[in-house]
């Protein structure tokens, strides 16, 4: 298919007063709307059928049907243009992290809020079409809860923000339940080891170049030190320190190959305070001191 983007929606006019945070009920229109946004949505089928494109692929879709679409994630909802076929009506709640804890306000993916909340990931690759389709009981109690949602927000009574985030709250700890229902037990674990990596893999790769430790990952997964080292060296064959030493010095070959810095400069850029001890690992991992790095590269 490969549609382009209608629109890009970034939330400035959804999101009022820095409240990170929007609920509306709408009937899709038929017509070709592919859009991604920056904020994370979770969408409700409450009534009708239609489709669901996204990533490409089209999907059937019709009450008791729930998506979470994260950044960036080109998709739309379109009812059908069959005649005397009602419309796709959808429930959307749609957020930033940051709205339900400032901790968060860095984070672009859903599986950040589930893991936060010592959650696992909703979405395994393998996954297609809804995320969850609900019975009927789960979908009454989803549409039930959205429908609350959706009231506080709109008449916006006296502390109705604190009563929405307690809503989206709940509305996480509803989805992980459905979800954990569907899954076994050694699936799960898994799941929760693989999210748990990915994690600090992603962490290291954005704050390789600053000073970090091992307390500030245990803090952060939840886990002691030694079962997160042990937990990490299982699933990548290296210690923690190996691997942020690896990404460091990626990066300083590529700022050896690409620019004309000093040596000096790069050891200081990739998070190295010590260049005697910047050129001893950069030689272990490559082969090469930086300097017959660059040279190698150039010729």
């Amino acid at each position: 298919m490969n549609q382009k983007l209608v629109y890009y929606d970034t939330g400035e006019k959804l999101f009022k007063d820095g409240e990170f945070i929007y609920i509306n009920k709408a009937d899709e229109s038929p017509l070709n709307h592919i859009h991604a946004h920056d904020f994370i949505e979770i969408a409700y089928v409450s009534s009708g059928s239609g489709i669901h494109i996204i990533d490409d692929i089209s999907y059937k879709v019709s009450k008791g049907d729930l998506f979470v679409i994260n950044y960036n994630i080109p998709h739309e909802f379109r009812s059908l243009s069959e005649p005397n076929q009602p419309k796709l009506t959808v429930f959307n709640c749609i957020f930033k992290p940051e709205f339900i804890d400032s901790n968060l306000i860095n984070s672009k993916d859903f599986s950040d809020i589930t893991y936060h909340f010592m959650f696992k990931s909703l979405f395994p690759k393998e996954s297609n079409g809804a995320d969850l389709k609900l019975i009927d009981t789960q979908s009454d109690a989803m549409e039930e809860l959205y429908e609350k949602m959706y009231r506080e927000y709109n008449i916006k009574e006296d502390g109705y923000i604190e009563m929405v985030r307690a809503y989206v709250i709940e509305l996480l700890v509803m989805i992980f339940r459905l979800y954990r229902k569907k899954e076994s037990p050694t699936k799960s674990a898994e799941s929760n080891r693989n999210l748990i990596i990915d994690k600090v893999i992603r962490y290291i790769q954005l704050n390789y170049s600053q000073d970090f430790n091992l307390n500030d990952l245990s803090f952060m997964t939840f886990l002691s030190r030694n079962y997160l080292c042990k937990l990490f060296k299982d699933c990548t064959g290296m210690t923690i320190t190996e691997y942020a030493q690896k990404i460091r010095i990626e990066e300083a070959c590529k700022l050896l190959k690409e620019t004309d810095k000093k040596v000096i400069n790069i050891c200081f850029d990739v998070g190295y305070n010590d260049v005697k001890f910047f050129n001893k690992v950069f030689k272990r991992v490559t082969g090469k001191t930086p300097r017959e790095y660059r040279k190698n590269v150039m010729n």
